[in-house]
């Protein structure tokens, strides 16, 4: 039976519909990100399923038990707050431990417990300490364990990692899913950040404006996104927008204002209708001399070069568009100057075509 089931979940605020319609499972042990701008309703969204906020329609399932009604202490939902939300003045141990001193464990077993999850987050050693003697790192693991010492059924994580510099998030994704899938416990993050949800879900749930767009596998939601908004949200890309110039099983031809025509791939579309080509920055080609076997490849003038590390993206001009490619920073690529000359290609297959 699946572990987590939302019906038809829809929450309004003052008149505006913060989730509408909302349906989705997680699985029994699975890791599912929702993903989405502000304002998606994401948050929301795990609010719902704490408890915390009451949804105005829908139906809420865990274990196939209906918790729609159910107040937040008798969900069994262990919860990690964007903010931590530590006791400043109670030591490691005790914030650690709290939540079973609520539910009136003997202090055996939550002694027991807590040094459990003291050594499940590697701060052993450190329960004597407060919270203010600890580092962000630190701290975020602090609140993983205690949200993991009740042993919940569902462990729901609101932005954990948003306040940690580049690091120690990169570090805190590895051990919060080295964690859950030590556990086998059922988690939902809440993230805006891409590369958090794609690096740590089982599933991704991409939201927008209180609506699912798609819920998928990380590389299904980057390599063929469901709608326009998906695919134009993940990742870098070039948007252009024209008028379909012919569609079938074979693909689709867009032709763009200026004259300009694109092969690409799409479901749909039909011939003199608005639509929007998708291409992410990294798939384009560029080059000093035509390339061969690419459907999409016009002559180009570099007007920008932006310098990123391990990458280097340039912006070009070509035949009446602006496109950006992103390429390897690796002696093996190409280099180009604000100026230069070349040719710039994508190929159908990385052109995804959308209905406006």
């Amino acid at each position: 039976m699946p572990e987590l089931v939302l019906s038809h979940i829809t929450r309004r605020f003052s008149g505006h519909t913060a989730v509408d319609d909302l349906s989705l499972t997680v699985r029994d042990g699975e890791f599912v990100c929702l993903l989405g701008p502000s304002g998606c309703g994401k948050t929301t969204t795990l609010r719902i399923i704490a408890g915390f906020e009451r949804a105005d329609a829908g139906r809420l399932t865990l274990d196939g038990t209906d918790i729609t009604h159910a107040p937040p202490e008798k969900r069994d939902i262990g919860l990690v707050f964007q903010s931590y939300a530590l006791f400043p003045h109670k030591t490691v141990a005790e914030n650690i431990g709290f939540g079973l001193k609520m539910r009136r464990r003997p202090r055996a077993e939550i002694a027991r417990a807590v040094e459990e999850a003291l050594a499940l987050v590697r701060l052993d050693g450190l329960g004597g300490r407060y919270p203010r003697a600890l580092s962000g790192g630190q701290q975020q693991r602090v609140a993983l364990a205690r949200a993991l010492a009740i042993r919940p059924r569902l462990l729901l994580m609101d932005e954990p990692l948003s306040n940690l510099d580049a690091q120690l998030r990169e570090e805190m994704r590895v051990e919060i899913r080295r964690i859950q899938q030590q556990l086998g416990i059922t988690a939902i993050l809440v993230t805006h950040d891409q590369s958090e949800a794609l690096a740590m879900a089982d599933r991704v749930a991409v939201m927008a404006h209180g609506r699912l767009q798609q819920m998928a596998e990380p590389a299904a939601i980057y390599e063929a996104p469901a709608t326009a908004f998906v695919g134009g949200f993940i990742g870098q890309v070039n948007t252009l927008e024209g008028q379909v110039e012919q569609a079938g099983a074979e693909g689709a031809v867009l032709s763009l204002p200026g004259g300009t025509r694109l092969a690409g791939q799409g479901e749909g579309l039909s011939a003199g209708s608005a639509a929007r080509a998708l291409v992410k920055q990294e798939r384009l080609t560029l080059s000093r001399t035509e390339p061969a076997g690419l459907p999409n490849r016009f002559p180009c003038r570099v007007t920008e070069r932006t310098y990123l590390g391990g990458s280097i993206a340039y912006r070009c001009e070509a035949a009446n568009l602006s496109l950006t490619a992103l390429l390897p920073n690796h002696p093996l690529f190409e280099r180009f100057s604000p100026g230069d000359e070349g040719w710039i290609g994508f190929s159908a297959a990385d052109c995804a075509i959308f209905p406006c």
